[in-house]
């Protein structure tokens, strides 16, 4: 056998092994990546039903946040609303009492007039 013949088995040889090695090495990747997949697959369904009773229990809230919001609202309304009608109604009176008064005021000067001109 020449050396170029024992070269070109040698070489036969070692590529034939370093194909099958990487043979191997690519379906242990493609083995890993299906588990990999698998795990994500696992875990995004874990997420999704632990997220979905804490979503809805989130609406609940916020629904149960905004019906107080509206409460509160309509009693402070109620409240303006009343302070609003005590207000006029004691401006009706106030004005009414200082209508009054002016006339009680002129009604006596009118009166001391007349007994300063006698």
């Amino acid at each position: 056998m020449s050396p170029v013949n024992v070269s070109l088995t040698v070489l036969l040889i070692v590529t034939a092994v370093v194909v099958l090695v990487l043979g191997i090495l690519l379906a242990k990747l493609f083995i890993n990546l299906i588990l990999l997949s698998k795990n994500v697959d696992s875990i995004a369904q874990s997420v999704q039903n632990e997220i979905e009773p804490t979503l809805k229990e989130l609406r609940e809230a916020a629904q149960s946040i905004n019906s107080i919001a509206n409460n509160a609202d309509t009693q402070f309304s109620g409240v303006q609303s009343a302070i609003k009608s005590f207000l006029g109604a004691s401006s009706v009176v106030g004005c009414k009492m200082k209508g009054l008064m002016s006339g009680l005021i002129k009604g006596i000067n009118f009166g001391l007039n007349l007994f300063n001109k006698k």
